[in-house]
């Protein structure tokens, strides 16, 4: 059996290959550590937040806190825990049984649909916080997030329903053809054998 000896080129290659994939592993690697640090400081920020609104309002302020403010609470904090859930579970680094970094998650300083829930996290925060030592007026305050969804929302939806009566008010009426587009359906019609004497 011949040996074969690779190429300069070849190693080169392979060199180059595991430099990037020692890059890209430094890159995932800072992700996870971001991603964590992120995350941790969130359930952090869920204990303060609620701790403070049931010792200050709920325990201390009992003769105040109302059917209604209970409910409002409770679905405010669970529209914000089902968010952090969800960015929980894709921005979680995952690691296997030797510590290896399997997964560094979803980047948690994405712009877009990330970013909108953890303003509407804080939103929820400052919501129960100002609720809680200020005024239950503060409860107004959520509804930024409906207006912010209908501010950005609005134009497309606008644009969208112009663009669809603006379609429809512009198709040309079926009997409104022009008469070559009437010669051509006439033809149509018409059988297509011709017998050939």
């Amino acid at each position: 059996m011949a040996c074969e000896i690779p190429d300069l080129a070849t190693i080169a290659h392979y060199d180059d290959y595991h430099q990037l994939d020692g890059q890209a592993n430094s890159s995932a690697k800072k992700q996870a550590i971001s991603n964590t640090r992120i995350l941790d400081n969130l359930r952090k920020g869920f204990a303060v937040v609620h701790l403070s609104f049931l010792i200050w309002r709920a325990g201390y302020h009992w003769a105040t806190f109302t059917t209604s403010q209970m409910i409002l609470y409770v679905l405010t904090s669970g529209l914000s825990i089902f968010l952090y859930s969800t960015l929980e579970s894709s921005g979680r680094p995952r690691y296997d049984a030797t510590g290896t970094l399997i997964s560094a998650g979803d980047d948690m300083n994405a712009e877009g649909l990330t970013a909108y829930m953890f303003d509407i996290i804080y939103v929820t925060w400052f919501t129960q916080v100002m609720v809680a030592f200020v005024s239950s007026k503060f409860w107004y305050t959520y509804l930024v997030i409906p207006a912010y969804a209908s501010y950005k929302l609005g134009p497309m939806a606008w644009s969208f329903l112009r663009r669809s009566s603006a379609a429809s008010r512009d198709a040309p009426p079926e009997a409104a053809k022009s008469k070559r587009q009437q010669k051509m359906e006439k033809r149509g019609n018409k059988g297509q054998v011709k017998y050939v004497r």
